[in-house]
């Protein structure tokens, strides 16, 4: 017997607010392809993307978009412990809504990648609201179907918010994490075009990260936060062959139908929020209804952390947990 479980949730982005997230003025500082991974020798935070911090180590990094005609920008770190003749783990990193490629390039983050000797790699998802090929719905939302990742027929949206809705089904101040804005491509506005270009994005970037370094194929991870973080649920159910592990963080989980034999079963799933988070809510429910479907999901709620605050401070548990698994060989 087949058991389903339908996790939907509603979030609703006014329009105005996107805009003035696309109108912030921005510092890309990048950097031609190819360069050395790093800028600086030593942590620090001179540089912003929108509002987002960005460690002095950080490449920034631009490549052409050839579907849209566009040059789109993307992050990358690699920690000095990786070394040219060995595979290295690598992280690729989803951000939230309004977000950028910067968003996990702050030095909380990037510490740990150093720490453990990752490569991290921050994608832009084509816009700010790009949603990394998640379904959207909602009053509101961008788009206005729900659909399960990987699946050609997905449940219609609902009246009532679900796992990883916001607050009342609606944004709060957090969701937009200070307008912090950003680059990014400008020439498709369609919301379910931009879906769709988000996550053709986020997987260019990681196929130019897998032939330019060295990496360990049985060692490749995917997080996201927020909008990313049901991005992150999206491509891992849909290229769940090449994840070793998958982290959500306070994942906001727009319309899903989740089943018994769904790919992402077999990929370890970690779902981790701030217990002050008043914007993304229910993320324990969704932990728990995929563990009634035998998913391998481990839930974790971290003390004194708001929606905003759980991107740096989730950091050791996420590469801590990142650590636990690889693919067989």
């Amino acid at each position: 017997m087949k058991l389903s479980w339908k996790i939907v949730a509603k979030i609703g982005f006014p329009l105005p607010l996107c805009l003035m997230c696309l109108a912030l003025a921005q510092d890309r500082g990048t950097t031609p392809s190819g360069a050395g991974a790093g800028l600086g020798t030593g942590a620090g935070q001179q540089r912003r993307i929108g509002m987002d911090p960005v460690d002095d180590r950080v490449q920034l990094r631009e490549y052409h978009f050839n579907d849209t005609d566009e040059t789109l920008p993307y992050a990358v770190f690699v920690s000095t412990k990786v070394i040219k003749d060995k595979k290295a783990p690598l992280v690729l990193a989803l951000h939230g809504f309004s977000g950028n490629h910067g968003t996990f390039m702050r030095t909380q983050c990037v510490e740990e990648a150093e720490k453990n000797g990752y490569i991290l790699v921050g994608a832009m998802g084509y816009s700010p609201s790009g949603s990394f090929g998640m379904p959207m719905s909602g009053r509101g939302a961008p788009g206005g179907r729900v659909g399960a990742p990987g699946q050609t027929n997905g449940p219609s949206p609902q009246s009532q918010p679900g796992p990883g809705a916001a607050r009342d089904g609606q944004p709060g101040r957090g969701m937009f994490m200070g307008m912090r804005g950003g680059p990014g491509g400008t020439k498709e506005t369609d919301p379910a075009k931009v879906a769709e270009l988000s996550e053709k994005d986020a997987m260019n970037v990681l196929e130019i990260a897998r032939k330019e370094f060295n990496v360990d194929n049985n060692r490749i991870y995917l997080m996201g936060h927020s909008l990313g973080g049901g991005g992150a649920l999206h491509m891992g159910e849909k290229y769940s062959t090449i994840w070793a592990a998958v982290a959500g963080l306070a994942p906001a989980a727009f319309g899903f139908q989740w089943s018994a034999d769904q790919k992402l079963k077999n990929v370890p799933l970690l779902i981790i929020v701030g217990d002050q988070d008043r914007l993304v809510t229910g993320s324990q429910q969704l932990a728990d209804q995929l563990k009634v479907l035998n998913f391998r999901v481990e839930y974790k709620s971290l003390p004194g952390l708001d929606h905003g605050g759980i991107i740096g401070g989730s950091m050791p548990d996420v590469f801590k947990f990142f650590n636990q698994h690889a693919k067989s060989k």
